[in-house]
């Protein structure tokens, strides 16, 4: 069973980069779940959390998919033919690291040295490094809900995922 996202409330959650993404791009099946989410946190009926390399993780994301939108070659390819092509989105990417930063009750969290030993303990659960490295994160602040549209994270039994 999913957990609606839209619905969550009343505790803390860890909010992975596809539902950042999905605020911040329209996508018909997912911007609407994740707009309530976003005004619901900023209420105050929860805290959020997450971690700088998720908001790598959507700058990176953010970027790649403008340039897709934009130019019909591949973005990397786009991206080493002209380097110079990345200063076009850095105001946009500057809005969306602002908007997150800015939001109440979303904490970033500190990923300290030792939690890159603890992700080898979640990729026990066939997760990819930078899932399992969230997971070691969610373990060590004791956050047992996920704000996520990644299905790999219902293999961890210990914790709830929150997508639709």
């Amino acid at each position: 069973m999913i957990n609606n996202l839209a619905e969550f409330k009343d505790d803390d959650i860890f909010i992975d980069a596809n539902v950042f993404i999905y605020f911040f791009r329209l996508h018909s099946g997912y911007s609407n779940a994740c707009q309530q989410f976003f005004s619901n946190l900023v209420d105050g009926k929860f805290k959020g959390f997450t971690t700088t390399f998720v908001i790598e993780e959507v700058a990176y994301i953010l970027l790649i998919r403008a340039i897709a939108d934009d130019f019909s070659n591949h973005p990397i390819e786009v991206i080493r033919d002209n380097p110079e092509v990345v200063r076009k989105y850095t105001d946009r990417l500057h809005k969306a690291i602002n908007n997150i930063f800015s939001m109440d009750n979303l904490t970033v969290l500190d990923t300290p040295a030792e939690l890159f030993y603890s992700m080898i303990d979640g990729m026990q659960h066939g997760l990819l490094t930078r899932d399992a490295l969230y997971l070691a994160v969610m373990d060590q602040n004791h956050i047992q809900n996920i704000a996520s549209f990644d299905t790999d994270f219902d293999r961890v039994g210990h914790i709830v995922r929150w997508g639709i």
